[in-house]
């Protein structure tokens, strides 16, 4: 099971990956949530995001992750903030932050906001938060440090008189000491600042890696929501630029990572020669999983009960033993088969839009691999040759075969492969609607090649 974790500066990449494994990025902006969930991951965990210069993540993706099926946790930073104005919907809000936002104890933004270096620096901190000011001075007063009227004061003097980008223990100490608190209290709290200052938000988000450890091991289900999540045109035109700002991005790890296409597989598929043909597919694939996905598709149970049939009947799983054979050699559980299966249920519902787009195109990119003048003259002289004849449909007769015949030259000469076990399976797959319109095109390509030296 896949999650994804937006994190930094409050914590490094490295230490989400000792405790759990993750697709880590660094802070969420617009779009990051909705790319990261359609990678598919189980969860999605935000900790740090943008606040200023970039757009912040919207929470209308993060309604359309969960109403996807991805858990979505929030902790510290941006992802507390998020969570508690989500957690109606079912956004879950972990740690202090969180609990201070979510009960209205804190309400500005400021409170979580820091400047940090960039991706190359680390994201390094270099401001400190205002709830880790707060979170160091109750400690400070716990200690008997300082008393609780001066902690009082440093409080409102570092919220009301810094900007988030200039908030640091070093300037507010010194304006402080301009303001006329306690001299020796000051530095009796500087000098015990390198050992005692608490870093709130970094222990809310390892509470947040400890608890998705925990639950990641209880083989959680899709998440369900109460709501029903409408695409309106500002939707559309939202993920339209968040694929966009994918489409030119470098460093995406997004779709590689969460979904395990990993460089090994990519070498299998490169060797056997199939990648093209695979990238193409699996191109389309994803295509009209979007167009269903925009559409406002959700896929109701029986929908997803008649993919699921189909997977079955495609791979001759008619019974339990066979489908979990089936589940183990593709690596999937039966949380990530029901996610599976829904999007099984969206492609179904895109096929005759997609194949109706695909015949609008075929003509130039037949043109554009040099095939459209071969194919056409073909399918041109056979057409011709039947009306020669007068005969608009051969039947077996014709061809002097009967069925089981007409399958064996078909497979084995004309495909060079088995025969399948079930046509009506293969036909479909193979783009025909039914077996009795592959019969149709098999009797025509006989009864032509049967006919060449006529």
């Amino acid at each position: 099971m896949t999650v994804h974790v937006f994190i930094g500066p409050t914590l490094a990449a490295e230490d989400v990956r000792r405790e759990i494994d993750a697709v880590v990025s660094g802070p969420a902006s617009f779009g990051d949530v909705y790319r990261a969930a359609c990678a598919r991951p189980v969860a999605i965990a935000i900790v740090d995001g943008y606040f200023e210069n970039v757009p912040a993540v919207w929470h209308k993706e993060i309604l359309w992750a969960m109403s996807e099926g991805v858990h979505v946790f929030g902790a510290s930073s941006m992802g507390a903030l998020r969570a508690a104005e989500l957690a109606d919907f079912g956004m879950v809000g972990i740690g202090s932050v969180y609990d201070a936002f979510s009960s209205g104890e804190l309400e500005d933004d400021d409170e979580v906001a820091v400047v940090h270096g960039s991706e190359a620096e680390g994201y390094r901190p270099l401001s400190d938060a205002m709830v880790n000011i707060r979170a160091t001075l109750k400690a400070a007063v716990r200690e008997h440090i300082i008393d609780p009227d001066n902690a009082s004061a440093i409080v409102n003097i570092a919220k009301r008189d810094f900007f988030y980008a200039e908030r640091t223990f070093t300037a507010v100490l010194r304006s402080a000491a301009a303001a006329g608190v306690a001299p020796r209290e000051v530095d009796s709290l500087r000098n015990w600042l390198p050992s005692g200052r608490v870093d709130q938000k970094a222990v809310d988000a390892r509470m947040l890696l400890s608890h998705l450890r925990t639950w990641l091991g209880t083989a959680p289900p899709p998440k369900r929501v109460t709501y029903r999540f409408e695409p309106t045109d500002a939707w559309h035109e939202a993920t339209r630029l968040a694929r966009a700002k994918d489409s030119a991005s470098t460093s995406s790890t997004v779709a590689s990572e969460a979904q395990g296409v990993s460089d090994a597989l990519v070498e299998e598929l490169l060797i056997s020669g199939t990648y093209p043909a695979v990238r193409d597919a699996a191109a389309a694939r994803a295509a009209a999983i979007d167009l269903a996905r925009r559409s406002g598709v959700r896929p109701d149970a029986i929908a997803v009960r008649s993919a699921l049939e189909d997977i079955r009947r495609t791979f001759g799983l008619g019974d339990r033993e066979a489908l979990d054979r089936w589940l183990s050699a593709q690596r999937i559980d039966h949380a990530e088969l029901e996610r599976f299966a829904l999007d099984e249920a969206r492609l179904a519902w895109a096929k005759p839009l997609v194949d109706q787009a695909a015949r609008g195109a075929v003509v130039d990119h037949l043109r554009s691999t040099a095939d459209y003048g071969r194919l056409v003259t073909r399918a041109e002289a056979k057409a011709k040759q039947r009306e020669n004849l007068g005969i608009a449909q051969p039947s077996l007769s014709d061809v002097g075969l009967d069925e089981p015949a007409l399958w064996r030259w078909y497979f084995e000469e004309r495909l060079g492969r088995s025969l399948p076990d079930n046509l009506d399976v293969f036909a479909r797959a193979a783009g025909f609607s039914d077996k009795d319109s592959m019969r149709i095109a098999v009797l025509r390509e006989r009864w032509y090649l049967d006919r060449q030296g006529d």
